[in-house]
């Protein structure tokens, strides 16, 4: 056996982990790190690993080669020792029978497994048939309370219509009180100057006349607020039920389209099945009607063999031999 000299830590050199692998293979054990360290007496396992790698990377190779022997030069030859060569081509033999068994095993739960799946077959089919069923019964309950939902959208957005045509009052309103307090604010101012004798009624008038505006610009405001805040509401209601509606029909239209196709194979599977069954019957009515057709020739044959023969009384055996001979040529 050739060694490559490649020196790993702590002094441990590939040809003595070779060597040691080949010692615990002889023993019937399988190479591991811990052994072969065991067997060393020493090295590290991120030393020994990357080698013992090594030594099963040629372990085909050298059990595929027989013994070589090279007396001559003295070197070792790149095949195993004897008793290592048997222990691992043992070794080689009980894991290939323990996985062909293994292998055996499987086939039959497999082949358990789909015995049962064969038996539920009929069960899921009616399950889903069932589940079709509810599908489409929610299907159509969906679609009504959607078109429920579209109504409901339609008015939300006529009132947000009507809020926003009452918000467009609500500042030409505005704009004319402002006008209007523009106009009296320069009558007064005129007055004021056609008479000092007016300046303190047109004063109140004018500060009447400011409060009145302020507070109907105040309500004014505080109903366009009022106004803004529930066309907020009612779009963002509005948005929040659209988007429900949307995922609850996506999810039902997904559940539909895998019901389809489970359905869909369901019914091949189930086709191939009365194809197979519609052939064993026709098999089974051939097998009876030429089973019928034989008892009736044997019977007729037996009838026939009944007619023809004499009686004892009459004729001897010899005689009775020849009658029968023309019969069978017939037959």
């Amino acid at each position: 056996m050739q060694f490559h000299s490649v020196r790993g830590g702590r002094g441990v050199q590939m040809e003595e982990v070779w060597a040691a692998a080949d010692t615990v293979l002889a023993q019937g054990e399988r190479p591991t790190i811990e052994r072969v360290r065991q067997q060393l007496g020493r090295g590290s396992p991120n030393t020994v690993g990357p080698m013992l790698d090594g030594w099963y990377g040629s372990l085909a190779k050298r059990l595929g080669a027989g013994p070589v022997e090279d007396a001559g030069a003295g070197a070792e030859a790149d095949t195993l020792p004897a008793p290592v060569l048997r222990a691992a081509k043992a070794l080689w033999a009980r894991a290939l029978q323990q996985s062909q068994e293994h292998a055996a095993h499987g086939l039959a739960a497999a082949q358990a497994n789909v015995d049962a799946q064969a038996q539920t077959l009929s069960a899921e089919r009616d399950a889903l048939a069932q589940d079709a069923q509810r599908l489409k019964d929610r299907t159509e309950a969906l679609a009504a309370a959607m078109q429920a939902k579209d109504q409901q959208i339609s008015n939300l957005a006529r009132q947000l219509e009507e809020m926003q045509q009452m918000l467009a009052l609500g500042h030409a309103e505005i704009e004319a009180l402002r006008r209007t307090q523009a106009e009296q604010a320069a009558a007064a101012q005129l007055e004021r100057q056609n008479g000092r004798a007016k300046d303190e009624d047109h004063r109140k008038e004018r500060e009447r006349l400011e409060q009145r505006a302020t507070a109907q610009e105040r309500r004014l405001l505080e109903e366009i607020d009022r106004a803004r805040q529930d066309a907020k509401r009612v779009a963002a209601q509005w948005a929040e039920d659209a988007k429900k509606s949307a995922k609850t029909l996506a999810d039902e239209q997904d559940r539909a389209k895998a019901l389809e196709v489970q359905s869909s194979a369901l019914q091949s599977e189930n086709a191939g099945l009365t194809r197979e069954l519609a052939v064993a019957r026709d098999e089974i009515y051939a097998a009876r009607t030429q089973n019928s057709e034989l008892g009736r020739e044997a019977a007729q044959l037996l009838q026939e063999l009944r007619t023809h023969l004499p009686t004892p009384r009459r004729l001897r055996v010899g005689s009775a031999k020849t009658a029968v001979q023309p019969l069978r040529r017939g037959r």
